[in-house]
């Protein structure tokens, strides 16, 4: 039967619209599709191809350097070798980032950064330490790279971003083994893993696997919440395909080291292997042994579970389960992973922000405005650890003798700043207690000076053609001033009739300095005390007993030109900063008010310490009016020492200069190695 000529006429207009729909509906399906992996690709180069969270700031110590002929004993050596970063060990072979005592000697293996990176077998002979290769080959120094002292977060979270040739290869290797082995071949997703973690999801009911590969793992890290949802695993497989179509594998894996998550460091979430290899080791992720890689390795699948410092049960086991993959991977020989298991797990964990350095990281971050990744310092952790168990032993032993200062109101509180000649900040404490952001005192409590002031009046004096052997009248003294006769006294109440320059200064005697000052002429004393960074009130007679406020940062700078030939230094905390310095005092007066202050220990204010302190010191004490404020100076060779000790509300003390500040210098100079203070 024929087809009527309509109906085949509708047939075939229903087909070209079914064909206009089926083009239309698949140009749209094209157009969607296009657009969403138009969208997933913005999505992932926004992630990978930024840089996700921000990086934080790592903040660094100074180098180390050991000489051939310096004057090191085993014991201080090893404390110092400690302190920055280097770990102990009992065999006579160390291994990177370690040292060990071999008979008389020591060995030291700096590793990636140090100088030689090799072993150094450090020796002991009349003259000083003798540095030599494990060939016997003299050396002339071993320096050490810089230690991590401090770090910002972004919100909470610490982030060290490196490249893959700045993370171990054993690091990289456990890492894919244990993971991942497959990561080199698939294209960012894993057909076995998927149908295993799918088979075990359908035997339990629910969503318990992820059978998730590294690029699968980045993408949720990066760009997707932490639920276990089969739609979400979709999403995730989808962004992973197109990880691994936009960008290699080194980079992917780079990526991926760095913003996994790998534990906590008090308050702060570590992501990356960078961060991480730090809290554990106290060393770079470049720098890890194969236990120590195996470790980081292992931890990635559950940070908190296998945490060596809180389940060193778990960690071990954990550990173990990484070299068997690396060991069935043919990456490690079983001798190897044998060895590798016996070895011990870190007990300590090294911080990531050093509590003995908070408030000179502090001031190092408020100088590195525009600063990116790594900040180097001049921080000296020897100096630093001696500062803050100083200022600790110090105060209790104020404390015990003087009971009165305990328990009526805020504690008792001190400031510390240690600068090098030039200008180098070395070490700082802003408290008692500090914290990261809290009111750093070393830096910004101002407070009187005292008798601090009064080698720089003899320094104004010198200039003016007077000397150290020069008379002074001390007796009853009369100043007039706009409000009224003021009449300085000796803190001991007496009169001496007559003394020397050198006498009233080692003494510290209030009367003879006042009338030398008003000899000599208050604007040239005013003319010296802004010469070396002091501000002091234009015309005030009282100026010349410290009645102006410096903090003890300004007091360190002020006394730097006594070590340093004249010239202020510029305060320097990054080592980046430039060098300044200018003229405040000639050199023969620097030399002669410093040469007069050698004595202060012996003999004047400060002569409890003549039993007891070693190699050469110059000193001063300072006591503000009503015992206020204690402060005390210590120079040695090459560094200044400031501390001072008070109340934040001012009250007093009864504490003079060598009865309060005089005990945390001693506490602190105990502290330093023998070899910077001869």
């Amino acid at each position: 039967m024929t087809t009527p000529p309509a109906s085949r006429a509708r047939r075939r207009r229903a087909r070209r619209i079914a064909l206009r729909w089926t083009a239309l509906l698949g140009g749209l399906a094209l157009a969607s599709g296009a657009l969403l992996v138009l969208y997933g690709v913005s999505l992932v180069d926004g992630a990978l191809g930024g840089s996700g969270r921000p990086p934080c700031l790592r903040v660094t110590s100074a180098p180390w350097t050991l000489r051939s002929g310096e004057a090191w004993s085993p014991e201080w050596l090893g404390r110092v070798l400690q302190l920055h970063g280097l770990r102990e060990v009992t065999p006579a072979a160390p291994r990177v980032g370690e040292f060990s005592r071999l008979g008389q000697a020591l060995v030291v293996v700096g590793g990636p950064g140090a100088e030689p990176p090799g072993a150094v077998i450090v020796r002991w002979r009349a003259t000083g330490v003798w540095l030599e290769d494990p060939a016997g080959r003299p050396l002339q120094l071993l320096r050490l790279p810089p230690v991590t002292v401090g770090t910002t977060d972004a919100a909470g979270v610490v982030r060290w971003p490196v490249s893959i040739a700045q993370v171990a290869p054993a690091l990289l290797t456990a890492v894919v083994d244990v993971e991942d082995r497959t990561f080199l071949s698939h294209p960012g997703l894993s057909l076995r893993g998927m149908l295993r973690a799918a088979w075990h999801n359908l035997a339990s009911g629910s969503v318990r696997e992820g059978g998730s590969t590294i690029t699968q793992q980045l993408a949720k890290n990066v760009l997707l919440r932490p639920v276990r949802t089969l739609p979400r695993k979709l999403l995730e497989a989808w962004l992973a395909a197109l990880i691994d179509y936009r960008y290699d594998k080194r980079r992917i894996l780079q990526a991926y080291l760095d913003r996994v998550y790998l534990g906590q460091d008090g308050g702060l979430q570590l992501h990356g292997v960078e961060a991480a290899s730090q809290r554990l080791f106290g060393k770079r992720a470049a720098a890890l042994n194969l236990e120590e890689a195996a470790l980081v390795a292992g931890m990635i699948a559950a940070p908190n579970r296998f945490d060596p410092f809180t389940s060193p049960g778990e960690a071990r086991r954990r550990r173990a389960a990484v070299l068997e993959a690396m060991v069935r991977a043919g990456h490690l020989a079983p001798a190897d992973r044998t060895e590798a298991e016996a070895a011990p797990l870190p007990t300590v964990p090294h911080r990531l922000r050093w509590p003995a350095a908070v408030s000179f990281v502090d001031l190092a971050l408020s100088e590195a405005a525009g600063a990116v990744g790594e900040v180097g310092t001049h921080l000296e952790p020897s100096f630093q650890a001696a500062v803050a168990e100083g200022c600790v032993a110090g105060l209790r032993r104020i404390e015990q003798r003087y009971p009165h200062l305990v328990g009526r109101g805020e504690p008792l509180e001190v400031a510390v700043a240690v600068v090098a000649a030039d200008g180098r900040v070395l070490a700082v404490t802003g408290g008692r207690d500090p914290h990261p952001g809290e009111f750093n005192r070393a830096a910004a409590a101002r407070r009187p000076v005292g008798s601090l002031v009064k080698p720089f009046v003899v320094a104004a004096a010198l200039h003016a053609g007077r000397t150290l052997e020069d008379p002074l009248e001390d007796t009853p003294l009369r100043v007039p001033t706009p409000g009224g006769e003021w009449s300085p006294r000796n803190s001991d109440g007496t009169y001496r009739g007559q003394v020397s320059v050198r006498e009233a200064l080692v003494q510290s005697l209030n009367v003879p300095i006042v009338r030398l000052g008003m000899d000599v002429s208050l604007p040239r004393v005013e003319a010296t005390l802004h010469a070396v960074g002091f501000a002091p009130p234009p015309a005030r007679p009282a100026v010349l007993l410290g009645a102006f406020e410096a903090s003890p940062l300004e007091v360190a700078r002020a006394y730097a030109p006594l070590l340093n030939g004249g010239v202020r230094p510029e305060l320097a905390f990054l080592a980046t900063s430039p060098r300044r310095g200018s003229g405040a005092l000639s050199p023969w007066v620097a030399q002669a008010v410093v040469e007069a202050l050698t004595e202060v220990p012996r003999r004047g204010t400060a002569a409890s310490l003549a039993p007891r302190v070693e190699g050469w010191l110059a000193a001063k004490t300072g006591t503000s009016d009503d015992r206020r404020d204690s402060w005390f100076v210590g120079l040695r060779r090459g560094f200044v020492v400031a501390v001072w000790v008070g109340f934040d509300d001012n009250r007093e003390t009864g504490l003079f200069g060598a009865t309060g500040a005089l005990e945390v210098w001693r506490e602190i100079d105990e502290r330093i190695p023998p070899a910077y203070r001869p």
